[in-house]
């Protein structure tokens, strides 16, 4: 958030002279003063009303010019004071490092030449503390500071030397000394009016401070008791509103805008207020539509202005804006007729491209981003965005979710490279794009696709992404970081996801080909066998049975392999994937044979050989090792020779004879029969 420091002057307003002197009219040595002196003052007193009226209307420069002509033509002493104090009030305002350093020298020689009255010293001297600040003269400031706060006996003038320590803080940049001061100033103060000026510094040194809640806070409680203090003051107000806009807090300017609207009593003040109401209501159209139709009306209003309009020609050019942004002006259009103005051109240009995103242009859009990137940010901003980056963020996000819907996985990864990190986390924020986005990563996995999605995606704390990000990371033999993903969905401990998580941390514990990490594995299979259960679909299940069968009969716990060894036996032939056979079918027929039951042996054995497998659809003859022929002929010849089938005996035992180059136990039994 942008915060540019200003400096609110802070006054109780001007002493156009002495109040017994004034309604009195006696001179100060108390002899009776004459009518035509009495006359000047009072014309005079006028006139430097009218002056500060020029000045709480925001027209600085106008002021300064009457007071400068009225100060040469002043004949009344006594009216010096008051004069000399308005007119460096007048230079403070125009907020310049060269008028501050005037105005310190006319009013530092007004003192030392004892022209400021007693009574008028206290805002002297705030009025120098504020000046001496803006002309970075610390030291001095903190002088007139400390003279405030131990020159005046009564408890106003101490807390306003308070309040000036402050200011000189926030000038150094020791925000939290001024918060202190301020904070307890506020507390004490029994003055509405002494609590709003506290409160105006403490917003200041909130937001320098970082702490916008606090300042938006405050300033809501201090519009909602006392908005007429900078109502009453075009200069404060205004300066008020710049600085709520700076904050962006747009809406609670308005509420000063609208208050000042309603005090003002200049035309030119009026109109001045509107055109900046209209232009913060603009701030906030990109936001909230409905503000763009009130600046319109304001706009629009502006226009009918016959005579000496200053706003007529931007009131033009903006609404000129709103009716392009309705879509009833072309941008091109809008380019042609303002092609001096450099601002209306990036205009136009912004609004070309959300009429291109709006239109699904996205591949025009992409192809301009080089183009469109040159809007300066403050254009991108009045069109509701922070940066042109979040603008290409919902261009990105559209394109990838067109292609995850239309199911073109093959673009996805040419456009993820330019993504930022919060189009990818909105991904997340649906069920259905997270699916089709991953589901896209499994189909087509590429490296440096996975690698952005697992720096975005790796704090996510979301059991379901880590089970995705791990499923590609073994696909692309990432196993280290499969690893560290299981680790993660172990923390979340969600029961759904390790259940469908099982079978994947089957596949990165036998990466490790560690014995140790096999045990450990089975050990949580065999405490979570309901995952066993519950992935009975996947096929990976195939080869944690074989796995898991392997295990048991090294644990030697038969009873329970010859069921694992069965489940794996019906997984193989249900989904067509004889992944482990002729295996499986041998140690079936071994089971069978113990049992005396050499029919059904025979029948595993048999099947052993005729094994078929799918491939692309359709059903194929599978290669067997000679190895495993070998042992398959010599099992079923011997189960054949149990059974007196002599002709079938020795057609096996020649079938295994005629295997050629294999060295093998049960050739070599073969050969000698």
């Amino acid at each position: 958030m942008k915060k540019i420091f200003i400096l609110f002057f802070v006054f109780t307003g001007l002493s156009f002279g002495k109040k017994d002197f004034y309604y009195n009219f006696a001179t100060p040595d108390h002899t009776q003063m004459s009518y035509d002196q009495k006359l000047l003052i009072i014309n005079g007193t006028k006139k430097l009303e009218e002056i500060n009226t020029l000045l709480l209307q925001g027209l600085s420069n106008e002021a300064l010019s009457s007071v400068d002509v009225f100060k040469k033509a002043n004949k009344i002493d006594f009216l010096d004071s008051s004069i000399i104090l308005l007119q460096c009030r007048i230079l403070y305002s125009l907020d310049t490092k060269t008028r501050a350093l005037e105005a310190v020298n006319i009013l530092e020689k007004a003192i030392h030449e004892s022209k400021i009255n007693q009574e008028d010293l206290l805002e002297a001297y705030r009025l120098l503390v504020l000046l001496k600040i803006r002309i970075n003269k610390a030291k001095d400031a903190e002088y007139y500071a400390k003279a405030i706060e131990h020159s005046f006996d009564d408890p106003l003038s101490k807390v306003y030397g308070k309040i000036a320590m402050a200011q000189i803080y926030i000038k150094q940049r020791e925000f939290r000394r001024a918060i202190k001061i301020l904070k307890r100033e506020l507390i004490e103060t029994t003055s509405l009016e002494v609590a709003t000026i506290i409160a105006d510094e403490l917003y200041d040194a909130y937001i320098l401070n970082n702490e916008d809640e606090k300042a938006y806070n405050l300033v809501e409680k201090v519009l909602k008791k006392n908005i007429d203090f900078y109502a009453n003051d075009s200069y404060k107000g205004l300066k008020k509103v710049q600085k709520l806009i700076d904050a962006n807090m747009p809406k609670v300017a308005i509420k000063i805008l609208k208050k000042l609207i309603s005090n003002a009593n200049l035309s030119d003040s009026i109109d001045s207020f509107k055109f900046i109401l209209a232009n913060t209501y603009m701030s906030l159209s990109g936001f909230e539509t409905r503000y763009m139709q009130k600046a319109k009306e304001i706009y629009e209003d502006l226009i009918q202005v016959k005579e000496d309009n200053p706003y007529l020609k931007r009131a033009k050019m903006y609404l000129d804006e709103i009716i392009m942004r309705e879509g009833k002006f072309d941008p091109q259009m809008v380019a042609a007729k303002y092609g001096d103005s450099d601002i209306m051109q990036y205009k136009a240009m912004m609004q070309e491209l959300l009429n291109a995103i709006e239109d699904e242009k996205y591949e025009m859009v992409i192809r301009m981003k080089k183009v469109y990137s040159t809007v300066p940010k403050r254009i991108v901003n009045r069109y509701g965005y922070d940066t042109m980056e979040e603008v290409y963020d919902i261009v990105n996000f559209k394109v990838i979710e067109y292609y995850l819907k239309s199911g073109e996985c093959k673009y996805l990864n040419d456009i993820i490279k330019d993504v930022s990190d919060e189009t990818l986390t909105y991904l997340l924020k649906s069920d259905e794009t997270t699916e089709q986005f991953f589901g896209c990563m499994l189909e087509l996995p590429e490296k440096r696709t996975y690698n952005i999605a697992k720096n975005v995606y790796s704090k996510s704390k979301n059991a379901k992404v880590y089970l995705y990000l791990e499923r590609v990371s073994i696909l692309l033999n990432e196993f280290e970081d499969a690893y560290l993903f299981s680790k993660k969905i172990d923390m979340v401990n969600d029961g759904d996801i390790l259940s469908k998580e099982f079978l994947y941390r089957f596949l990165i514990y036998g990466n490790k080909k560690s014995a140790y990490s096999m045990e450990k594995f089975f050990s949580y299979a065999r405490e979570n066998r309901e995952f066993i259960t519950n992935n009975e679909q996947n096929p990976l299940i195939i080869d944690f049975y074989y796995q898991f069968y392997l295990y048991l009969l090294k644990q030697k716990e038969e009873s329970e392999a010859f069921t694992v060894l069965n489940k794996l036996y019906n997984k193989q032939n249900e989904m067509n994937a004889r992944v482990y056979s002729p295996y499986v079918e041998l140690e079936l027929a071994r089971y069978a044979k113990l049992d005396d039951n050499y029919d059904k042996s025979l029948q595993y054995l048999h099947e052993g050989l005729n094994i078929k497998r799918m491939k692309d659809g359709k059903s194929i003859d599978r290669k067997i090792k000679k190895e495993d022929l070998a042992q398959l002929y010599y099992e079923i010849a011997k189960i054949y020779e149990y059974q007196g089938k002599e002709n079938r005996y020795k057609l096996m035992i020649k079938k295994c004879k005629s295997l050629k180059d294999i060295d093998s136990y049960y050739k070599k039994m073969c050969d000698k029969l």
